[in-house]
């Protein structure tokens, strides 16, 4: 049983929705149900779900366009479902960010196995991660090599600018002054020299700008830096 696990359910035939939406409640999930691509995105503005799964006719729109337009908000992994024979829908729906696909009609406990093996592949994803890895949001650090990767791109930092980063996610979501900065990655206190953190800062967050939409490195008071992480929620 998966009880902690959110699973959104968006298909528009009200018969299947219930048939599927009681299977995966039954099974442990918490499940929020869209008969539209419009009531999945108000599901997605409140919650980030574990997994999405996501029928590719809908009355507002296409179910392919719409996995592209949240597949840089959400890493969850999505299933589509498709009435349309054949392969070319399917891996279009691959290509566009899906993760798995099934044709209907389909035996629900085929359904709920394609689920639960997104879970397994995260678990072994886990349990094969080498030491020294931090991964949060888009971004994974390597503490061993010092190197930082923003979606999957290595950042090209500086020594400096990767102990900064590595503080920085650390504290993430908590205000760091500038001083406690300043001796954490120096080594000394700051004194009235802040122009090294200043430029550090600045080009760090140059080198953020790919990740605009989910993380952010800004000033904040009393006199100190914020950095802000969208992550799934697990």
């Amino acid at each position: 049983m998966e009880e902690n696990k959110i699973i959104l359910l968006v298909e528009d035939n009200k018969h299947l929705n219930k048939i599927n939406s009681r299977a995966l409640t039954l099974s442990g999930y918490k499940v929020l149900t869209a008969m539209t691509l419009a009531e999945a995105r108000e599901h997605l503005a409140k919650t980030e779900p574990d997994a999405i799964i996501l029928d590719i006719l809908l009355p507002d729109g296409n179910g392919v366009e719409f996995c592209r337009e949240i597949r840089e908000q959400t890493a969850a992994p999505i299933l589509f479902l498709t009435s349309v024979s054949g392969v070319e829908q399917a891996l279009e729906g691959i290509r566009a960010g899906g993760d798995d696909y099934l044709n209907k009609p389909f035996h629900i406990e085929l359904l709920l196995a394609r689920i639960e093996a997104f879970w397994r592949r995260d678990a072994i994803k886990q349990r094969m991660k080498p030491e020294g890895l931090t991964m949060i949001g888009p971004l994974m650090l390597n503490e061993v090599a010092n190197v930082a990767y923003l979606y999957g791109e290595d950042m090209l930092l500086t020594t400096k600018e990767f102990a900064l980063l590595r503080l920085l996610v650390q504290n993430e979501g908590r205000t760091i002054s500038k001083e406690a900065l300043y001796e954490k990655v120096w080594g000394q206190a700051m004194g009235g020299d802040s122009q090294a953190l200043y430029a550090a800062v600045s080009r760090l967050k140059k080198k953020m700008a790919p990740g605009k939409d989910s993380i952010r490195l800004q000033a904040a008071r009393p006199e100190g830096y914020l950095l802000s992480i969208k992550k799934n929620k697990k």
